[in-house]
């Protein structure tokens, strides 16, 4: 026994052997592109750390801060200690707020359980295609659209169509047709959605209202589901009040 116990106590004073590391290699669907944008910003920002001017014209966003009243009414909620979780789907009087605003400018009534409040598009975005797309789905954009459609459709294990863009930057009923057929054809599943905005990001580009009804209705009657997501009167409004 008293043998065992000193072969024991000398195995225990060996180094251990070094293990080979485990392997944490990334998921397929990581390979994505960066957001040139963010790369670009990045950029600009160590060169200002370094003491260079920088006239940035690299993101979309407006000059001028939020509105005052919703600083205002920010800097009262964090005054009175409203640092904490909300409701998941956002807070109910802002919702209601927002479904009133519909109705008011618009004649439309939303339900506020249609509503859902996000810090940000993106956030919206990942809700938006999750509960739309599964994984194999095919989802066209434009040609030429705000890369991170793109980006969180792949993440999401969704093919992307790339759809061309008429004279005018826009993909109308008739592109998307086009694109339904030739899917067909080749015997490829058809496109479970569309992701279009207008006004088009980066382009600008907006549709008529005849033609947005168009492509509505073409959407219908194929099953193909069409996410409008920014901008939006819903999104403008969230950036004002949030």
């Amino acid at each position: 026994p008293l043998g065992g116990v000193l072969a024991l106590a000398q195995r225990a004073r060996k180094p251990m052997q070094k293990s080979d590391p485990p392997n944490l290699a990334p998921s397929r669907r990581s390979a994505i592109r960066s957001f040139k944008v963010m790369d670009v910003v990045a950029k600009a920002d160590r060169l200002a750390r370094a003491g260079r001017e920088i006239y940035h014209l690299e993101v979309g966003q407006p000059q001028s801060s939020a509105p005052q009243p919703a600083i205002r009414v920010a800097q009262e909620q964090l005054a009175a200690d409203r640092c904490g979780y909300t409701s998941a789907r956002g807070e109910p009087p802002l919702r209601q707020a927002i479904a009133d605003m519909y109705l008011r400018e618009y004649g439309v009534t939303v339900s506020t359980d249609r509503i859902h409040l996000t810090p940000g598009s993106s956030g919206a975005f990942t809700i938006a295609f999750m509960a739309a797309f599964d994984v194999g789905d095919a989802v066209a954009v434009p040609a030429v659209c705000y890369p991170c459609y793109r980006n969180l459709l792949q993440c999401y294990g969704v093919e992307v169509i790339s759809l061309p863009v008429d004279a005018k930057y826009n993909v109308t009923a008739a592109v998307l047709a086009a694109g339904q057929h030739d899917r067909a054809a080749a015997g490829l599943p058809a496109i479970k959605g569309l992701i279009l905005s207008s006004p088009a990001n980066p382009t600008g580009a907006i549709l008529t209202p005849e033609e947005l009804k168009a492509l509505c209705e073409h959407c219908d009657r194929t099953g193909a589901l069409l996410l409008p997501p920014s901008p939006s009167p819903l999104s403008l409004s969230l950036s004002l009040s949030l």
